[in-house]
């Protein structure tokens, strides 16, 4: 069975932030200071944009079958987000993966949902989905983060990126650190997810070493520095 491990990376939508606005002389950046300013005003949590406000920067896939690993991502402007969603699809109709995701019930999925609508675009139909936010805190009101948890297991782990600091980082061009960081992420959601099926008894201690080295192995196999980086951190 394929397990696929999912993560994005949004800012702002800022076509339709002009449209919704009537913005059209402002460059992105100062479209998404008045979304923003909007959200202020309109929202009860004052900073964060409605999710049907978001688009997809970056997407990152981690994909585990019966020939290994592999790990994908794409992002803006390299790719369009149609293509991007277009990709998602078509790797969840190829391989009919179980699904698992860090807060997917309540951040990544109703973000596609949209994303998806927005485009008219066929919604990947998901056989299974682990939320593993929801599976350790027993609820889909907890917020706990990725980066908390990963550390908590003595995972290695960055500051994890805000909402702000993926915005900079895509209108500074550098799309590169932003698929970085989501990588590390699909990593860590991995390395917990394993952690928890042995702590519920799953899999025995020997299976889930066999696991993690092989895992490792396949890291390195990916030859991208930021990946060699993260194994040297985790031995």
């Amino acid at each position: 069975m394929s397990v696929m491990y999912i993560d994005i990376a949004t800012i702002p939508d800022f076509e339709l932030g002009m449209r919704l606005y009537d913005l059209h002389d402002l460059s992105p950046e100062d479209v998404s200071r008045v979304m923003f300013t909007k959200s202020r005003e309109n929202n009860s949590n004052p900073g964060v944009l409605g999710q049907h406000l978001l688009q997809i920067a970056a997407l990152s896939v981690l994909l585990q079958d019966k020939k290994g690993i592999k790990i994908w991502s794409a992002g803006l402007p390299e790719s369009s987000e149609a293509n991007l969603l277009e990709t998602l699809q078509q790797l969840i109709v190829e391989h009919k993966p179980s699904v698992v995701t860090w807060n997917g019930n309540r951040s990544i999925l109703p973000i596609l949902n949209y994303r998806y609508l927005s485009h008219g675009l066929q919604l990947p139909s998901l056989i299974d989905h682990l939320d593993l936010l929801t599976e350790l805190s027993g609820t889909t009101v907890d917020s706990v983060s990725l980066h908390d948890v990963a550390v908590l297991c003595g995972f290695p782990a960055s500051r994890a990126m805000s909402s702000d600091d993926v915005l900079d980082a895509y209108l500074e061009g550098n799309i590169e650190l932003i698929q970085n960081e989501l990588e590390l992420n699909i990593i860590n959601a991995w390395l917990i997810d394993q952690r928890w099926q042995l702590v519920c008894g799953k899999t025995d201690p020997s299976s889930h070493e066999d696991n993690n080295r092989q895992f490792r192995e396949a890291l390195l196999q990916q030859n991208k520095s930021h990946l060699s980086k993260f194994v040297e951190s985790l031995n």
